[in-house]
């Protein structure tokens, strides 16, 4: 007669995923909070006690003590060359829940040649990056999501400070805040900003209006620095002025609205992110402002939409390949060494004329 196997308890399976994971070096150190274990293994609050108590019993975890949270007994955590044979993904940290395109095709080849190796490209867009002091949440997240390597994108300076201070093998996609030394790839805004400027001077525009996040990235204080540089050459008729939104349609019409309430209004707008240019050319109709007639439109960012547009968008496009590929390279040193030799990069991008600079208007 035949026996039907028995049955493991999910308790039993429970335990036995939680030592595959301290034994491979997925969990180290502090446990995670049961709210983040039971999300991950998709069980129950009572079905992880169990578990848990029967890893302490054994000797794999520490006993559960009141305000404490439970570690890994160090004699079954193994070896550091036995951690990177486990695979752990590489974690690209966003405050964005959906990337854009141009993002993911930059981030293409970092994703493929990890793949090659056994890694994964993990994004998670953690509401940390709000934060005034985000170490705590981000000690947290750490150690819920154990990782070879980090990536951050748009990390504010204190998110960039602590995972320098820590020592965490780290990569900035953009660009790195003042005596912040992790490696980085990013556009050269800078000289974007500077061309765009000159295109602007070249036709009489002495009061250019820059359309910006109202959180100051690096990136958008090389921006400023270009236009500032650019219009130098005009003398001390140049002016910059900044107008800030945060990211929403209505608060980029409220910009619009005092700049063009100004005495001495902008006659060219920079925009800085590619998003804004929708929202500029509805306001523009809605208030029956002509492009580049009454104002002049220039983008230092580029989506695929923009061949869609009328009047063809002036725009500064990046070298896909070329950025892809960088940020690869470095993305896989880190991985292999936890530092990167490569030197940072600043990468140029190509302009692409429209029809939406004209002459400033008198």
């Amino acid at each position: 007669m035949e026996h039907l196997p028995k049955r493991i308890s999910l308790v039993t399976e429970t335990s036995a995923s939680l030592k595959e994971w301290i034994a491979t070096g997925v969990l180290r150190d502090i446990l995670p909070g049961e709210l983040q274990l039971k999300k991950r293994l998709g069980i129950g609050r009572d079905t992880l006690r169990l578990a848990l108590k029967a890893l302490a019993q054994e000797g794999w975890v520490t006993p559960a003590f009141k305000g404490r949270q439970r570690r890994v007994q160090a004699i079954h955590l193994p070896p550091a060359e036995d951690v990177k044979a486990a695979k752990l993904p590489v974690t690209f940290l966003s405050p964005n829940p959906v990337e854009s395109r141009a993002t993911l095709l930059e981030m293409e080849d970092t994703q493929m040649r990890l793949a090659e190796q056994g890694h994964n490209l993990r994004y998670l867009a953690p509401a940390v990056f709000h934060l005034k002091h985000p170490e705590h949440r981000l000690k947290q997240l750490v150690l819920a999501n154990p990782s070879v390597a980090w990536i951050l994108y748009l990390a504010t300076e204190p998110m960039q400070r602590w995972f320098e201070e820590q020592g965490l093998p780290t990569f900035i996609y953009g660009s790195p805040f003042p005596e912040v030394t992790l490696p980085y790839v990013v556009s050269h805004w800078g000289a974007a900003a500077f061309h765009a400027g000159i295109q602007l001077v070249r036709r009489r525009h002495r009061i250019i209006g820059i359309l910006e996040y109202h959180t100051r990235f690096p990136g958008v204080l090389r921006e400023e620095q270009g236009l500032e540089r650019a219009l130098a050459t005009a003398g001390n008729k140049g002016r910059l002025v900044r107008f800030k939104d945060d990211r929403t349609p209505g608060s980029i019409a409220r910009s619009l609205e005092l700049a063009f309430g100004l005495q001495e209004r902008p006659t060219a707008l920079v925009l800085t992110y590619a998003s804004q240019l929708l929202t500029c050319y509805s306001w523009l109709v809605s208030q029956g402002i002509r492009v580049p007639a009454d104002i002049s439109l220039v983008s230092l960012t580029n989506d695929s939409w923009f061949g869609d547009l009328y009047p063809p968008v002036c725009y500064y496009r990046p070298d896909t390949k070329l950025m892809s590929r960088s940020i690869a390279d470095r993305v896989l040193e880190l991985v292999e060494t936890r530092q990167v030799v490569k030197k940072s990069r600043r990468i140029s991008l190509e302009y692409v004329s429209g029809a939406t600079i004209g002459p400033a208007p008198a």
